[in-house]
This record gives C-alpha cells, structure tokens and sequence, in this order.
C-alpha cells in the first residue's frame, strides 16, 4: 500500500502541475480507491480536467461514474464525448445505454455495429458488441441480463 500512496501523490503533484495524462491518471485512483480514499467526486474532478485537455478515456470514465449514478443521459453525453475524441469502445457503451432505455433500438443497433467495425476498439469490447448484435436480433436482449461497462485504464 505504501507504493500506492507514493504512486498517487507524485502522480497528483504531476496532476496539479498541469499534465493532462496524469490528470486522467489521478481520477482512476480517486475511482478506484487506489493509494487514496475513493472518491467518486474527486474522480469527476480530475476525469473533468483530463477530457479538456483531450482525453478520451477520462471522457469514457466521466460517461461510466454516470451511469452508475443513473444519469443515462448525462453518461450519454460523456460517451458521445469519448466517441468523437476517438475511443472507438464508447460505441459499445452508447449502445449498452440505448439497449437499456429500450427506446431506440435501431439506434442500439448502429452503435453495436459501428463497434464491430471499429479498427481501435478492444478486442474485448469488438466481442461484447457481436454477442449483443446478435442477442438483440433475436430479439432476447434484456437491460438486466447486459454486461456493464467498467472504467478504463491508461
């Protein structure tokens, strides 16, 4: 634990000093408990400063702490927000979130089928988005039986 401390506090003087990755660095440990008390307001914090200064995965991760707080549409945002900074594995989440509302389908559909596409997308993710392309043309996709997306790393 004592290299997870010393970990986060160079990390976070890295962070105030004004270095973007280190930023998105910091508010994956408040995220995560990691060397520090987690702190999910922290994390929106530090993930807010990483994405205005261009990171994706920060965007990503804003869209993930929102969605676990119920906020579909603010998670929505943060989602389309990563997508359009070029993470390609937001399209599975955007979709994951229209599966859920269950009020645009077809809108499900594209995103899944965009991430099947994608060329810089997890491999992972490109599974996760053949499996549930192929659930909802069956037609047997259920909000309560789709995988939740976690916070990503660097």
């Amino acid at each position: 634990m004592g290299r997870l401390r010393s970990a986060f506090r160079l990390f976070l003087a890295a962070a105030k000093a004004g270095n973007a990755d280190a930023r998105a660095v910091v508010g994956q440990f408040y995220d995560e408990g990691v060397g520090t008390s987690a702190s999910k307001d922290a994390a929106l914090y530090w993930y807010r400063l990483a994405y205005r200064a261009g990171s994706a995965l920060a965007a990503n991760n804003l869209g993930v702490i929102w969605r676990e707080r119920g906020e579909v549409k603010r998670a929505l945002m943060w989602f389309l927000r990563a997508l359009e900074l070029g993470d390609e594995d937001a399209n599975l989440e955007i979709a994951k979130l229209y599966l859920d509302m269950k009020s645009h389908p077809e809108k499900a559909v594209l995103y899944l089928r965009n991430a099947c596409k994608a060329k810089f997308i997890t491999e992972g993710s490109k599974e996760e988005a053949r499996n549930l392309l192929e659930v909802t043309k069956k037609g047997g996709f259920s909000s309560r039986s789709g995988v939740r997306g976690t916070s990503r790393t660097l």
